[in-house]
């Protein structure tokens, strides 16, 4: 390890001893200053975030790896200098990484150039640390994969010119291979495959705030691999000189860890390992009542956003959450979610479409700034889609306004994931007992529910209450006339119902325990013209169990 490190120290002080990759340096921290600043409006967006900074230095780095390391090999290659390094104590290897630790040290120097800017950013807004730290993280091990390319690339070539766009090439193929201009062509399980290889996909989770395993994985993997290809590279420059059965074993030998490494990368990447989400409060990490309503999907699920560029400013911070929400939602889904984002404003088919099929229509928000007031016409909505069936949800769903003053107003999301995952099971719902049930029934069916108050009512009940409501409301909007529910409350009034109800089916009010005598009901049933079947109440409490009590009462 001493003669790497000894090697990266000579490197990097010849670096800083020419004013062009000094210059290069200064011109990469320019262009993202100027980027994330004036293209990128960041005082006009009203976000405070700099993930546009990151998506901007994530295309920089194909760039600025490549320019560090097209001489690394081929200038020592050029001036005949790496027939000393071969034959010297030192090994291939060490060699290697010497050169691999001397890159990455310039471009952590880069990258730290760039911190001024999260930190002003801190200063105007309410900056969330832990996506900075996940995406410099993500930066960071991007720029390992590519400075290993770009060795390799530069240990096969004596011109710099050829290992510069050899790198270039590279490293950009593995970034575009995710981005929607590369995978519009293809189908979605194609696209899927593309996003295991792609740099770009595996980058996007950490510049969100959550790491994940397989991304971590998918680095490690590209950079040993190349790192890989290096040794065997410079070990075939000196082939004259050694059997060649052992230069052939080692070929053998770096073939099998190239196979395995990309196994391992395919296998950790298409299943689900833990993941660090860093962000406050955790906002990206799904509960279980998602991850297990989106493992009940049998097919796949649209998830789409409606969202205009120009819109109220104080909705501009909440889109790029609510995206990255939806983003977590097709990780979840494990190829079972489609996520789609859509301006109506630039695709007017897609508008008409909305307002035609879904009813989604844009609204007028009134703006204001210090010249002038105006209405914008934008949109803010969401469409959940399954099978036949769906659900849409506008602003007013998504989000809450609080007043913190005549003129202070703050507008925050509501609970995106308990809205959406509302949703997702209506949907779900709705599509199983249309394709399954009502289709086969030839007359109509009552539901009754005898419910006490909500005051009387275990905190449990109480939202199995609500899922109830939602469920039936659900039943009703898809039976197509065959179905009708009613909830009434055995204790409102004189209570003779109590006795009507003892009577003709043998509910008993229940207790919530011995030392807590205060009665309620909950009692459910299915009856028609022919038969009464009881609806018993789920074990788990919860509306999955509560839909297959429903749906086990409709069947029979």
């Amino acid at each position: 390890m001493g003669e790497s490190l000894a090697m990266a120290r000579r490197e990097i002080a010849a670096f800083f001893s020419s004013l062009g990759y000094v210059l290069l340096l200064a011109i990469f921290v320019a262009v993202v200053v100027f980027h994330f600043f004036w293209i990128e409006s960041f005082f006009a967006r009203n976000i405070a975030d700099v993930r546009p900074m990151f998506e901007w230095v994530a295309l920089l780095m194909i760039l600025l790896s490549a320019s560090l390391t097209m001489r690394s090999w081929s200038e020592e290659r050029r001036s005949g200098t790496i027939e000393l390094l071969l034959t010297s104590a030192v090994s291939a290897w060490r060699l290697v990484l010497g050169k691999y630790l001397a890159v990455m040290g310039i471009i952590l120097v880069a990258l730290s150039l760039t911190l001024p800017i999260p930190v002003m950013v801190a200063f105007t807004g309410d900056l969330d640390p832990g996506p900075v730290a996940a995406g410099y993280a993500g930066l960071i091990l991007l720029a390992s994969a590519y400075v290993s390319i770009g060795l390799f690339v530069s240990s096969k070539t004596d011109n710099q010119i050829v290992s510069l766009i050899g790198s270039v090439t590279l490293s950009g193929l593995l970034y575009f291979l995710g981005s929607d201009s590369f995978t519009g062509y293809f189908g979605y399980k194609t696209v899927e495959w593309f996003g295991y290889f792609s740099s770009s996909v595996h980058l996007e989770s950490m510049i969100r705030g959550v790491i994940d395993s397989g991304d971590l994985l998918f680095f490690i993997v590209v950079t040993l691999l190349f790192l890989l290809l290096n040794w065997l590279s410079l070990h075939a420059l000196r082939q004259a000189g050694e059997p060649s059965a052992a230069h052939g074993g080692r070929q053998m030998l770096v073939a099998i860890l190239v196979v395995l490494l990309l196994i391992l990368n395919l296998t950790v990447s298409r299943n689900s390992l833990p993941r660090l989400d860093l962000t406050e409060n955790s906002r990206y990490t799904l509960s279980e009542t998602t991850r297990s309503t989106l493992a009940s999907l049998d097919q796949p699920l649209l998830l789409r956003g409606y969202f205009s560029e120009r819109t109220h400013p104080m909705l501009n911070a909440l889109v790029p959450r609510i995206q990255d929400l939806l983003e977590e939602y097709r990780i979840a889904g494990e190829g079972r979610v489609r996520v789609e984002i859509v301006d109506p404003q630039k695709a007017p088919d897609m508008e008409q479409e909305a307002a035609e099929k879904y009813g989604i229509e844009s609204t007028a928000f009134q703006t204001a700034d210090r010249y002038q007031a105006s209405l914008v016409s934008s949109w803010f909505d969401l469409l959940v889609q399954y099978g036949d069936q769906f659900q849409t949800l506008n602003y007013a769903d998504l989000i809450e306004i609080k007043t913190r003053g005549e003129t202070d107003l703050e507008v925050r999301l509501r609970n995106p994931e308990y809205d959406l995952t509302a949703a997702i099971r209506k949907v779900l719902f709705a599509q199983r007992t249309h394709e399954n049930l009502f289709d086969s029934i030839p007359g109509k069916i009552r539901f009754r529910a005898f419910i006490s108050d909500e005051s009387l009512l275990p905190e449990k009940l109480v939202a199995l209450k609500k899922d109830l409501e939602t469920l039936l409301a659900t039943l009703e909007e898809n039976a197509g006339g065959k179905f009708e529910a009613l909830i009434e409350d055995p204790q409102q009034g004189d209570g003779t119902m109590v006795g009507e109800i003892r009577e003709k089916y043998g509910f008993r009010p229940m207790v919530v325990a011995l030392d807590k005598p205060e009665e309620f009901f909950f009692y459910m049933l299915m009856e028609n013209d022919r038969r009464v079947v009881p609806v018993p109440l789920p074990d788990s409490l919860d509306i999955q169990g509560l839909q297959r009590a429903l749906s086990t009462g409709l069947r029979n």
